[in-house]
């Protein structure tokens, strides 16, 4: 039988969530600080010292709760400098609270408040004074009260509309920015300003008509980085490191965006500045975390070095039977 949870449980659900999703962000040696900052204030045990970011989170969320347990991080992240970190988690733990504490607030009023809400202040001479009303008159007064209401919410977006035109536009552009949403394969809509970051080294590549050269490349703006594979060795003079860039007609292929031929380049660094936030940098360094690959679609690439913690060996039987289908 499940159970509804109600907007407090979702909160500290969605809090707990963002906590462990912080600890995450954290690299080796950061997460290695932070738990010696932890240890060192009592928050977690000696033992637990040992244990990992998913541990860490599920312990500091039963012994402070989420909501106190983020604070105690923010507090570490600041003595560690982590500056960028902290801003963003403090933004979007705001965010939920907001949301929850609104939900709570909403309570549905009772039909005997109501009630009350509509009744007149009565002193026992309601009628005096006042015409009566015949059921023609009450009725045509009911309908104008009606047109009335329908007017005015025809109206209000009218009136409202260059508000809400203006932050609607807003939220698309920064959705189009977000790393998290998810782009269709095809053709590159919009022009994109970028940064170039990392430019990794040519290699050759086989096809139909021979052997071709390309390279990979990481670029980044405010919001996002961008993996890039350039298949027109004709523009590698554009991508040096901390060059500024705008890219057009390129095409983005399960999570990249391929440059070749009908692309186009354009020097923008006298033209343009971009400050590319450091959390951003860091993430775009950092190796795809073995625990975040099962959150990947089915055809995704990451890149990176692994160390191997546990070879599991498959039985004789299936060996051999792999064996014969390579053979076959």
């Amino acid at each position: 039988m499940s159970t509804r949870l109600n907007s407090t449980d979702e909160m500290m659900s969605k809090l707990g969530e963002l906590l462990l999703d912080t600890l995450t962000e954290l690299d080796n040696e950061e997460f290695k600080t932070c738990k010696y900052h932890l240890k060192n204030r009592d928050l977690i045990t000696k033992m637990e010292g040992k244990a990992d970011r998913t541990d860490i989170a599920e312990s500091m969320k039963a012994k402070f709760g989420a909501p106190s347990a983020l604070k105690h991080i923010i507090d570490i992240f600041k003595k560690m400098n982590l500056n960028e970190i902290v801003q963003n988690l403090q933004a979007k733990k705001a965010q939920v609270e907001k949301k929850y504490n609104k939900k709570k607030e909403k309570k549905p009023a009772t039909r005997d408040n109501q009630i009350q809400m509509r009744k007149p202040a009565s002193n026992g001479n309601d009628n005096i004074g006042k015409p009566q009303l015949t059921k023609k008159n009450n009725l045509k007064s009911t309908s104008e009260t009606k047109k009335n209401q329908v007017a005015k919410k025809n109206k209000a977006p009218i009136e409202e509309e260059p508000e809400i035109k203006k932050r609607k536009t807003s939220q698309e552009s920064l959705q189009k920015t977000q790393p998290e949403a998810e782009r269709e394969d095809g053709l590159q809509k919009m022009p994109m300003v970028v940064m170039v970051l990392k430019v990794k080294k040519t290699f050759e590549y086989d096809t139909q008509e021979g052997k071709k050269e390309m390279f990979h490349a990481i670029v980044a703006n405010e919001h996002e980085f961008i993996r890039v594979k350039v298949l027109n060795m004709n523009i590698k003079e554009q991508f040096k490191k901390n060059k500024v860039i705008e890219i057009s007609k390129a095409y983005w292929n399960r999570g990249f965006l391929e440059i070749n031929k009908c692309s186009r380049i354009e020097d923008m660094t006298t033209n343009k500045e971009i400050t590319v936030p450091q959390n951003i940098i860091r993430k775009a360094a950092k190796t795809t975390k073995i625990q975040m690959l099962e959150k990947l679609k089915p055809g995704s690439f990451v890149d990176g070095v692994y160390e191997i913690h546990k070879v599991i060996k498959a039985k004789k039987k299936k060996i051999r039977k792999i064996t014969q289908e390579r053979t076959n």
